[in-house]
């Protein structure tokens, strides 16, 4: 018989198996301190021991405690808290094997910088009659189309805000962005790319600002994708028909001494400004010829159903604009 006074010394299962993990991971703590990439390797390999460790604990009480007055006790606090380690562990476990861990932490440790895209300057080859441009993409924000003189040749240059975990880290990343060119037959197709984008967390690069300059002597087609976002042209030269698809508005420069037509379409009278002379000529239908068919830019609003004609100068090459937004022409 156990004598009075004396209270029965309970053993909380448990108890040791929290203590214990417990300083486990207040070393890792300070382990990633000095070695952070270390950590989540030593937690991946070693969280299975706050298992072992609950079980030898559970297993030495039931041996040690053989009393007729049973000294044994779950400690339920320490059990969940246990629990809540061993649900940490995995979690982290899935996310340094998805690799969302190094994503996170580039993203935490990367910072914005303002880099230069690759400068280009092309001759265009012999046998090439019209240029196609391709783009540019959402990422893009003020691009200035130029018409150069007619030396056949092209030249592009821009910067780019890229998020990276350095500076020289961005410069990589915008050498894979700007001007690529591609020849099928006399087309050359002209490709605005954007920087590709860093693998972390929200938006990663755009372009801050480029300017492509084209030859005044060839036909040019340029499509523009980049939703609801605007363009601008100075054109200086002018001696071939260019055509122009924009989904935003687009505001043109014209040098006073050019001599150029002007058909402009969009989706009412008033998006027809600057200081030329417009002339609203028709209102397209759906009876209109099939040679009056107009591409469709893609912007979520009513199609390009005003058409307006302007001369400037002593006319000459076509200039057509297609945008379901203002256009804006200005001669200076």
């Amino acid at each position: 018989m156990q004598s009075q006074g004396k209270s029965i010394r309970q053993w909380r299962v448990g108890s040791f198996s929290t203590a214990l993990a417990l300083i486990l991971f207040g070393v890792a703590t300070m382990v990633y301190r000095h070695e952070p990439g270390y950590v989540p390797q030593l937690i991946n390999n070693w969280w299975p021991v706050v298992l072992i460790l609950l079980g030898l604990e559970i297993f030495l009480a039931g041996y040690f405690c053989r009393d007729d007055v049973p000294r044994l006790k779950y400690d339920f606090l320490a059990l969940i808290l246990v629990l809540v380690i061993v649900i940490i562990s995995l979690v982290i476990y899935v996310f340094n094997s998805s690799g969302l861990a190094a994503r996170l932490t580039q993203a935490l440790g990367a910072a914005s910088y303002t880099v230069d895209l690759p400068e280009k300057r092309l001759a265009v080859a012999e046998g090439v009659k019209k240029i196609a441009v391709q783009g540019p993409g959402r990422e893009w924000h003020n691009l200035q189309l130029r018409s150069g003189s007619s030396d056949d040749q092209i030249v592009f240059f821009g910067q780019a805000m890229v998020t990276a975990t350095s500076e020289a880290e961005a410069r990589e990343m915008a050498r894979n962005a700007g001007l690529f060119t591609r020849q099928v037959g006399d087309t050359l197709f002209l490709e605005l790319r954007e920087v590709p984008l860093y693998q972390g967390f929200g938006p990663s690069a755009r372009i801050s600002g480029s300017t492509l300059i084209l030859p005044a002597g060839l036909a040019v087609e340029v499509a523009g994708d980049k939703i609801g976002a605007g363009l601008e042209m100075v054109l200086d030269y002018l001696e071939a028909d260019w055509s122009i698809t924009n989904s935003g508005p687009i505001r043109v420069t014209l040098n006073r001494g050019i001599n150029v037509q002007i058909e402009a379409y969009s989706r009412a009278a008033e998006m027809f400004q600057g200081n030329i002379n417009w002339k609203i000529q028709n209102r397209l239908t759906s009876t209109a010829p099939s040679d009056q068919k107009l591409p469709v830019p893609p912007y979520n609003q009513p199609e390009p159903e005003v058409m307006a004609r302007a001369t400037v100068g002593e006319g000459g090459p076509l200039l057509k604009l297609f945008s379901r937004d203002a256009i804006m022409i200005n001669t200076r």
